[in-house]
């Protein structure tokens, strides 16, 4: 969940930006948990939702920091991709505790868990990420070294899929925005495929080629 890529040193703007973003996304989390240890029963299955929506939403924005750094030629934006992802963890952790808890899973028979494939997947998903979240850090990278880190870290892909159908599959009721998350995980992950983020940034360039000739015509 971290990324692999060195960017430059922050300057007080960035560091500002970056200490915006990671208090937007702290702030709801004790909340969040304190609701789901004191709320009443309603409140909770609220929360287990909500903490599920919230896991889903960071960890896309993660995966699509990548792309956006390219295409919108803006490598600082990889600096947020650890901070991001890990906040996603923790949303998505928080979803899967407390759900277990409150819906005591263990004691569910094996035929509920034949009809409920959405809870292994959950459960695949947090546990593929933990060692994810464990090695995001500079120095568990050198450790391990380059190559290794990043065909470990290559697994994210398969734990979005994986939450993304998790999401999908737990909603009998309203599909539609379980469906979006996963198309937008199979558009991020397709748009990964070198050869379609090069036709990308070829035409993202030429695009804003053409939008400053326009200005330049346009200008007295």
């Amino acid at each position: 969940m971290g990324s692999g890529r060195q960017v430059r040193t922050a300057g007080p703007r960035e560091r500002l930006v970056y200490g915006a973003v990671w208090l937007a996304l702290a702030i709801p989390l004790p909340l969040l948990i304190w609701t789901g240890l004191t709320g009443s029963m309603r409140a909770r299955d609220a929360l287990v939702k909500t903490e599920g929506l919230w896991g889903i939403r960071i960890l896309l924005l993660a995966l699509a920091l990548n792309p956006l750094a390219r295409l919108l030629r803006r490598p600082i934006l990889l600096r947020y991709k650890r901070t991001i992802g890990l906040f996603g963890f923790a949303y998505a952790s928080a979803h899967g505790v407390f759900y277990l808890l409150y819906g005591r899973v263990w004691e569910f028979p094996l035929s509920v868990w034949q009809r409920r494939w959405y809870i292994s997947l959950g459960i695949a998903a947090l546990i593929l990420m933990m060692p994810l979240a464990i090695t995001s850090t500079d120095r568990m990278m050198r450790a391990m070294g380059p190559s290794a880190w990043r065909r470990l870290h290559a697994t994210f892909y398969a734990v979005m899929l994986i939450g993304a159908v998790h999401g999908l599959w737990q909603n009998n009721i309203d599909y539609l925005q379980p469906s979006l998350y996963l198309a937008a995980v199979v558009l991020l992950l397709i748009a990964r495929i070198r050869p379609v983020m090069n036709a990308l940034v070829r035409a993202t360039a030429a695009n804003r080629r053409v939008a400053k000739a326009h200005v330049r015509a346009a200008t007295p």
